[in-house]
Parts: structure tokens; sequence; C-alpha cells
């Protein structure tokens, strides 16, 4: 199953790792790399990338973002590597490195979060996500021989390894921060900062968990196929920021709200899903009471929090979402999809294409012999059995594909 995506990783003879996921992974990746006769060296961009990469790979690029092609050019003289690998293809210094990779014909290899959680990881060439180079096309997935795809073992990813890599990663960073000078990260990079957010989660998922103990039961049975379900995603996400026509999820928010109120039945109700991740750094509540007032819906509209996804797709009578992974979830579930963003599952036959104003009253369904004709091309070709944070044994294991053109001794001492 996870062949295709292994080979796309095996392809190269000397590799440059660019940031991947906050702890270790990177570096055990680095160490499977070379133990496949593979050359492998680590960009360190802040201290908490150099606090994992072991010493031997490690390079550290402290300037800045607009000068990050100049060195990998002048760094590509003395290491001609032939892959970039990196996690998350939008992040500043990943942009410009896809730039230049793809002007000099170097392999841009980006891992995510997997489109089919929690028993994988994504891996694909190119891009992910929006930029996947896998076709939107339901011809494509209609004519093309199935690949054999085998059923995964169900590795548990650890929430509480992702955390204590996470304050570790960002306390690392804080403190050797002035060596970093020209470094502007992504997100926030303050250790204080996102220390209060995981403990502002942690007192709100129990709140949460005792204010909505009946909730889940009132939606899926009163409301049973009388509401649609809105998932909201982090608010700094990629996905948003860079696929997505909407400069925050609260813009997001309002569309969905007014369009409702608007277009769908009186006798509908609208559920807002938060995202578990983002319950420590955004509240919506106070915005939706007040939307909901504002356009004349007060009482069809509820907001939810750590609700079971399932039991939600289960029971809604439809989806919309900005490109979130759950809309795949939303098609395993054979429910009707609209998203607002762009996405690589936002195919004719599979989501809604007409507008949102019309999605309410759509008589639509996805077309479920395709779905899962592209959920068999997905698996084959971008997902790796694993998870980043916790137990699985893809970077344990010797590979079996070897290079096509072995290095020479001279060039393994390079």
């Amino acid at each position: 199953m996870e062949e295709q995506a292994i080979r796309h990783l095996l392809n190269g003879r000397r590799y440059l790792l660019l940031q991947g996921p906050m702890g270790p992974c990177f570096s055990r990746l680095a160490s499977w790399l070379q133990s496949s006769h593979r050359e492998v060296k680590q960009v360190c961009f802040n201290a908490g990338d150099s606090w994992y990469a072991a010493k031997e790979t490690a390079l550290h690029y402290t300037g800045s973002v607009k000068n990050f092609a100049f060195w990998l050019r002048e760094l590509h003289k003395t290491y001609p590597f032939d892959t970039i690998v990196c996690f998350g293809d939008c992040r500043p210094m990943h942009i410009e490195a896809k730039k230049w990779a793809r002007s000099k014909s170097i392999d841009f290899l980006a891992f995510e979060e997997g489109y089919f959680r929690p028993f994988y990881i994504t891996l694909e060439k190119g891009g992910v996500n929006a930029f996947s180079s896998m076709p939107i096309d339901a011809k494509y997935y209609r004519e093309q021989p199935l690949p054999e795809v085998k059923n995964p073992t169900p590795w548990k990813p650890s929430s509480f390894n992702r955390a204590a890599h996470a304050m570790l990663y960002y306390a690392a960073g804080w403190f050797g921060r002035h060596r970093y000078r020209g470094y502007r990260h992504h997100k926030s990079f303050s250790p204080w900062y996102e220390m209060q957010c995981w403990f502002r989660a942690g007192r709100r998922k129990l709140w949460y968990r005792w204010q909505q103990r009946n909730m889940l039961s009132h939606i899926t049975g009163t409301l049973d196929n009388e509401y649609y379900l809105a998932i909201l995603q982090v608010y700094n996400d990629s996905q948003i920021i860079h696929h997505s026509p909407y400069k925050d999820v609260r813009d997001y928010i309002e569309t969905v709200i007014r369009s409702f109120a608007r277009h769908a039945s009186k006798e509908r109700h609208l559920v807002f899903k938060h995202h578990p991740m983002d319950r420590g750094h955004r509240y919506y509540g106070t915005l939706i009471n007040k939307l909901t007032e504002k356009y004349g819906i007060t009482g069809r509209v509820i907001y939810v929090h750590d609700l079971s996804l399932p039991a939600l797709l289960t029971h809604t009578r439809g989806v919309i979402t900005v490109n979130s992974t759950a809309g795949l979830s939303a098609l395993i579930h054979n429910k009707p999809l609209k998203v607002m963003g762009k996405a690589l599952y936002d195919i004719e036959g599979l989501t809604w294409q007409g507008p949102l104003n019309q999605f309410w009253q759509a008589n639509f369904a996805p077309d479920k012999k395709l779905f899962q004709r592209f959920r068999t091309h997905l698996l084959y070709h971008t997902q790796i059995n694993a998870v980043f944070y916790g137990k699985s044994d893809w970077l344990n294991i010797p590979t079996e594909v070897p290079l096509t053109t072995p290095l020479a001794d001279s060039e393994l001492e390079r």
C-alpha cells in the first residue's frame, strides 16, 4: 500500500531535509535514509530544529527568507543534493525552497498529516493538499486500474508525545533564538504563549465535556437528519491562509451563517464543530451568538467542541468545510459536501459544485463508487501507514527499494 509513497522517498541519492514535525521524526528519517545508503543533510532554522538534529547531518541557516534560495544555490555547489524533503509546503522557507527546486529540476517532497487519519501520514512529490499532484478529474479515477491496497496497521498517535515535543521544541527555540536572528516562525514562537494555550485547552476540554454532556444525544437524536455540519479549522492553518478565499475563520463562519439564514429551510439547524487543536487558541461562541441574532436565526445554530465527529457525520444532512481533511470523512460517510476553498477532493461527482446558497436545498449525494476509487488511488500514491507521534514501524524496518544507480564508494564518503 505504501510502496508508491516510499518509492518517491527513496528515489534520490543525496537529500536535504528542511523542517519536519516538531520532535525527532526527521532525525530518525535521516538515519533511516543513511541506512539505505543515501547521503543526508538536515537544515536547522532555529534552535528547536538544532536540538533534535544529529550533529553529523546538521547545517545551520541563520539568514532571512529572501536569501534562502541563494543559500541553497551555494550549498548545492558543494553538496549536490537531488531531493528536498520537508513537512508542510506553505512555510516561508519551504515556499522558497520549492520555487528554487522546481527551477533546478530537483525533487521536492512534502510530508503532511494524513489525509485519512489516524493511521496514515501523507507524503507527496511537488506539494500537498491543494498543491497535490493528484488529478482533480473524475474521469481519471473512473478509468485508471485500481492499485492493490492493504489494510493498515492501527497505529495510535500520542497526544502526550506531541505536546511534550512541542513544548521542548518551543523552549529550545526561544532560549536559542539569538543564534538564528533571521528566523521567523510560521506561527507564534513563544513557549510561554503556547504553554498558556495548552493549559487553557485542558481547562476548556473539561468544561466543554460537562457543559455539552447531553448535546450529542440531542443532536443525533432529536435533530437526526435535520442539521447541517460546518467544520471549523485551526485559525492559522495553512489551508486557510493559502488555499481559501478567507483571511480569517471568522469570515467563513459569517458566510455560512448568512447563507443558511437566507436559503435553508426554517426547520433545519446548523452545527459548528470546533477543531480540537484550536481549543486553547480560539473561541467563537460570542461571534456565533451575535451573527445568529443579526441574521434572525437564534436557536437554530449550535456550537460544539469535543463531540464525536463520526457520530455527527452519521446523523447530518450535509457538511460544509473550507478544505479540511474532515471533508474526506464526510465522503466516507457518504454525506453531501460543499467545499468553500481549494481541496484535492473537490471533484465533480464527489462534492456539490454549485454555490453554497443552493446547497441547502440541493438533492445531491456523492458518487460512492467514484469515491472508493479516488480513496484507493489516494491511499496508494500519497499515504504511509504511520504516525508522527507515537509507535509505528516505518522508520525501523530496512527498505527493500535499492538505489537505481548505486553510489560509488568515493561518493558515499563525500
